[in-house]
């Protein structure tokens, strides 16, 4: 189950980011008091989990990138993927070769 700490700390992980809520959810849930010594778990919110996936489980796909955008005085964040490197995930992953289509095709 690396790298987390036992199957108990991978599963709560698994649902978390499948399953579960949002990550607000995830993180006010995590901070009852006493569940997370009580279930194992290596993290303490949902920002300490995606820092586990981001750093310890290999990217298949392209990271996210983080920018801001002021608008009308208000700050943004805004989150993108280069579509270069997404279109190359997307050909060179042989799970989607049964999606991918070459030609084109009628759909009425």
């Amino acid at each position: 189950y690396t790298p987390f700490a036992s199957h108990m700390d991978w599963a709560v992980a698994r649902w978390a980011k499948l399953r579960g809520p949002g990550s607000t959810a995830v993180s006010e849930l995590l901070s009852i008091p006493g569940l997370q010594d009580a279930l194992g778990l290596s993290y303490k919110n949902s920002r300490e989990l995606n820092q586990i996936i981001d750093t310890y489980l290999p990217a298949q796909r392209p990271r996210f990138h983080r920018g801001g955008s002021v608008l009308e005085g208000e700050i943004y964040d805004v989150y993108y993927r280069d579509i270069l490197a997404c279109i190359r995930a997307l050909y060179g992953d042989p799970s989607f070769a049964p999606y991918l289509i070459f030609k084109p095709e009628k759909h009425f």
